[in-house]
């Protein structure tokens, strides 16, 4: 069998751990290569015997971790009223999906809920197929100028073995070519600097709850916190243009925005209404001085961390 053979379907579920079937006409994403974990629980038996040596411990399925990542772009409608291929995983990290019917846009927002969506997660390795229900999980984003973006996502699910499955050969895919980030307009409060690079990791804690009834000891994952952070490189101004020391030292709070894509129906936008300067040091880029952030993403009314809008 091939390492570079593999495939991922995902589809939002109605009930949690309930398997909606997703199909390869629907539900195919197209991503890097993905990496799969068994999470076992170690059960050691500390059983004395009249002799030394090892005691088989049992040990207990828990859960599937799966990670991948895929392309910064849109469905490629011109009117962006069409989830992105991406939108469901968006879904499966506790956000909540708002369309705006015909015109667009499509909203991704956070949500503080313990029942909040999940997803299952079909994937192939070759030829073997591993079916991940009630995934539940977090993403980071990584942009660069001049290049496309890249979303790495990792997601947990209940546990259940693989199985021998020919891998799908008809997967359907969007079309789009993931946008260059250029013409980002980007803005930290009134500052918009100049700045190679732009990451943020949107931080769920992922939890189990424990569950004697269930067939795996637990209940769910769940979003059990939130923690949104990001950094940024800007060229470092006059002190009067824009002073990050002063900033952090206030803790100054301001909004910051960034736009990946130019072309209506392949854009997607963040926009973080609540940004303060977590710390700040001097970089260097091509001989030019540069500040490198690290900022925290905080809510402002709750659940508005950050906001993705396909447009």
């Amino acid at each position: 069998m091939f390492k570079n053979r593999a495939l991922i379907l995902a589809k939002a579920e109605s009930s949690y751990g309930v398997d909606p079937v997703p199909t390869t006409a629907a539900n195919a994403i197209l991503t890097d290569l993905p990496e799969v974990e068994v999470v076992m629980k170690k059960l050691d038996r500390l059983n004395v015997k009249a002799f030394f040596g090892n005691r088989p411990a049992i040990n207990i399925g828990e859960a599937i971790k799966i990670s991948f990542s895929t392309e910064v772009k849109g469905s490629g409608d011109s009117t962006p009223d069409t989830p992105p291929e991406i939108g469901v995983l968006f879904v499966g990290c506790g956000m909540l999906e708002t369309v705006t019917p015909t015109t667009g846009p499509v909203v991704y927002a956070p949500q503080d809920d313990l029942e909040g969506p999940s997803i299952t997660i079909y994937f192939w390795q070759h030829d073997i197929q591993y079916v991940v229900t009630g995934c539940r999980g977090t993403w980071s984003l990584d942009g660069k100028a001049g290049e496309f973006g890249k979303i790495k996502w990792e997601f947990q699910g209940l546990y259940a073995g693989p199985a021998d499955l020919s891998i799908p050969t008809d997967a359907v895919y969007n079309a789009s070519i993931p946008p260059a980030l250029k013409s980002g307009l980007f803005t930290l409060g009134s500052f918009a600097g100049t700045i190679e690079s732009f990451k943020l990791t949107y931080g769920n804690e992922i939890a189990k709850r424990p569950d004697v009834n269930a067939q795996t000891g637990f209940l769910a994952h769940f979003i059990k916190d939130r923690k949104v952070t990001a950094e940024i490189d800007p060229e470092a101004p006059a002190l009067s243009s824009f002073d990050p020391l002063t900033l952090l030292t206030d803790g100054t709070e301001q909004a910051l925005s960034i736009t990946f894509g130019e072309i209506p129906g392949n854009r997607m936008k963040l926009d973080c209404p609540k940004v303060v300067v977590d710390s700040s040091k001097f970089g260097e880029r091509e001989g030019i001085l540069t500040h490198a952030l690290s900022l925290l993403v905080c809510p402002d009314a709750g659940q508005d961390d950050v906001t993705v809008t396909f447009n």
